[in-house]
């Protein structure tokens, strides 16, 4: 579903600079080929190192830089002309033998980037020059999870949630023969979760501002002191069975 809904972003992103200019099979095509680098895209945040979690520069900025270039190779003047006004105004692209709109789409594709890259850093700066805008989240909150720091839950209490990347692993056989037998303390992938779970600080100490003081998975706590009741009763007694 995830990549369904990308899937349409991407497309409708790529289009906006398109339509108007391209024949409906020529949409086609871009629909298709905005799909495909649009997806493979969302590795460039790991080759440069940058924090996009909602894959903004795939979907919305090399999407949108696929349909301007098809605007240089597909642009038909008969499809420009079709709102009566611009009829005979733009000579359109490959299509109708005018092949410099190319070198003119690119000008236009990296003054575009290089305004937005320039206005949003300047945005950026300012919001964290405010005090209490900061842009980093703590070292403590990023390992917490930003919707356990920053709001007191995350988004998906409905599930285990395994909210390090290196804690997936491939299954190996059905979920109740081995997700279900999984330690609270062992549920994430690293020791620093490790730790948290039970609403210690990790060793490390945290950049940026201080962590909001919402203390490990609790729901994973609350496990762990249902299976230590269990087996530790509080009148010395055998372990209570259900």
């Amino acid at each position: 579903m995830v990549g369904w809904c990308s899937g349409c972003i991407s497309g409708l992103v790529a289009a906006t600079p398109a339509s108007g200019f391209i024949p409906p099979w020529a949409a086609v095509i871009l629909g298709i080929v905005t799909g495909v680098v649009a997806n493979f895209s969302t590795k460039i945040k790991f080759w440069i190192r940058i924090d996009d979690s909602m894959d903004v520069l795939a979907e919305h900025g090399i999407a949108g830089v696929v349909g301007l270039l098809f605007n240089a190779l597909f642009a038909a003047d008969y499809i420009i002309g079709l709102d009566g006004v611009n009829t005979g105004v733009i000579n359109g692209g490959w299509l109708n033998h005018n092949y410099k709109q190319l070198y003119i789409q690119v000008a236009y594709i990296v003054a575009c980037t290089g305004y937005a890259f320039v206005m949003s850093a300047i945005i950026a700066f300012g919001i964290n020059a405010i005090p209490g805008l900061h842009l980093r989240a703590s070292e403590e909150a990023e390992l917490l999870g930003m919707d356990d720091d920053q709001l007191g839950e995350f988004a998906y209490d409905y599930v285990e949630v395994r909210r390090d990347y290196l804690a997936w692993t491939p299954a190996k056989d059905e979920p109740e023969k081995t997700e279900s037998h999984i330690n609270p303390q062992d549920r994430h992938g690293i020791p620093q979760h490790s730790e948290m779970i039970n609403g210690h600080s990790p060793e490390r100490p945290s950049s940026g501002h201080e962590h909001t003081g919402i203390g490990g998975d609790r729901h994973a706590i609350m496990a762990e002191d249902n299976n230590n009741m269990k087996e530790k009763p509080a009148n010395g007694g055998p372990p209570k069975v259900e």
